[in-house]
């Protein structure tokens, strides 16, 4: 059976930034794009056809027109997007790389690994030796870079190096075409200007201090009740048992 997921961000992390973030103006011209690919997969019409025949565009559509990311013939000068980067594994090389790459300079920030919309991506297929989550986890080691895109472009994974390969933020194409707010989650967290800003660094190493935070702040406050509880819970017992020795009261409570 396989482990149950769960969030790479603390949820309420990700509420609070939410709360200021407005969507550039841009995703309202992708947005056609984007249901055009809800529509290709919906319809299985993307289960027919070869990855190769199908994740250039998609990531022309996704993550350069939609999330902002740019290529070499946009902006040679410095862009963020780079195809076919050339670290092997297992014979195959990472479709993209998103970070920062200037004609002297070259900063890794995320390994993305693409597939077929058949993909399971956490399971060898198609004769595969490795999952895609696998393999773009060697590219993350081998670049070196710390964050993971995995996508079937069925849905998109982002994940953290440093984490184990069941904690993932999640996102599926056919929903992200029809829900507002799952659009706005996806393109804050995957979004170029968070992701390679100008100045400053990665969001995503804040979101996951500011998420381990939270999740210390969540357990000590369940311990303090906790520890609240009993000595309520344990003074009642005294009050009701007044004839029993309290040392006989904790032992039988416990």
């Amino acid at each position: 059976m396989a482990a149950e997921s769960k969030p790479l961000f603390h949820p309420e992390v990700i509420r609070r930034q939410l709360r200021n973030f407005v969507l550039p103006a841009s995703v309202a011209e992708s947005r056609p794009r984007l249901q055009h690919w809800a529509d290709l997969i919906s319809s299985g019409r993307a289960d027919q056809l070869k990855e190769t025949d199908l994740l250039p565009d998609f990531l022309t559509d996704v993550f350069v027109r939609l999330l902002g990311y740019t290529r070499p013939a946009e902006s040679p000068a410095c862009y963020t997007l780079s195809r076919e980067t050339q670290i092997v594994v297992d014979g195959q090389k990472a479709d993209a790389v998103l970070g920062r790459f200037q004609p002297d300079r070259r900063e890794y920030l995320v390994a993305l690994e693409g597939k077929g919309t058949r993909d399971p991506l956490e399971f060898p297929f198609g004769g595969r030796k490795m999952s895609a989550v696998d393999q773009c986890y060697r590219y993350a080691i081998n670049l070196p870079c710390d964050w993971i895109i995995v996508t079937s472009m069925r849905e998109t994974r982002l994940y953290h190096k440093g984490s184990n390969q069941q904690t993932y933020e999640r996102f599926d194409t056919v929903r992200l075409a029809g829900d507002a707010g799952l659009l706005k989650r996806f393109v804050f967290l995957l979004g170029a200007a968070r992701v390679v800003p100008e100045s400053g660094g990665c969001h995503f190493k804040d979101l996951l201090g500011s998420s381990e935070t939270v999740g210390r702040e969540i357990t000590n406050k369940f311990y303090a009740f906790y520890a609240a509880l009993r000595q309520t819970a344990f003074a009642r017992l005294r009050a009701e048992n007044a004839a029993i020795a309290p040392q006989e009261i904790l032992r039988c409570s416990q």
